[in-house]
């Protein structure tokens, strides 16, 4: 498997990922890793329902995701999204190897605050980004293909 992105993003399949990211680095595979979304599958069955003719999309747990990376001797362009850093460390922890995430859209809600435009975050995740960063991790908080990057490594490690 070809991992071409992976992505932090809590709508996990939707517009930006289906129509932004996957035009524009030519994604052949969405790969969801999420627990509770491979578990409902009215969940996951409305989630594929957006991903595009010719793209190939699954929705696993995070364990399965990790091996089926593991064991994949596929060439297949690939974007692995997950919902949060909860879970992008638990894949880490899993076993799969990163060098470099995408951080795209992480709401706003109570107990979290604001890091990008786009990224929100709690303590507990600000820690959880902190030690990806400093695990040798590089995390970029960006929108869309084609729009500004921020250093979301640096960024938390001032705060």
């Amino acid at each position: 498997m070809d991992i071409a992105l992976i992505r932090v993003d809590d709508r996990l399949i939707h517009g930006q990922v289906v129509m932004g990211w996957t035009q524009a680095l030519g994604i052949q595979q969405i790969l969801v890793a999420d627990d509770a979304t491979a578990a409902n599958p009215t969940q996951k069955n409305l989630m594929l329902l957006a991903v595009p003719a010719g793209v190939r999309a699954d929705i696993l747990t995070i364990a399965d995701s990790a091996r089926i990376v593991e064991q994949s001797t596929s060439d297949v362009k690939t974007i692995i999204v997950v919902k949060g850093p909860t879970e992008l460390k638990a894949l880490r922890d899993a076993g799969l190897k990163m060098t470099e995430v995408n951080v795209g859209n992480v709401h706003t809600g109570p107990g979290r605050q604001r890091l990008t435009k786009e990224v929100h975050a709690t303590d507990d995740e600000i820690a959880i980004w902190r030690e990806l960063s400093e695990q040798g991790v590089r995390l970029e908080a960006q929108w869309l293909p084609g729009t500004a990057r921020t250093d979301l490594g640096k960024l938390v490690a001032g705060l």
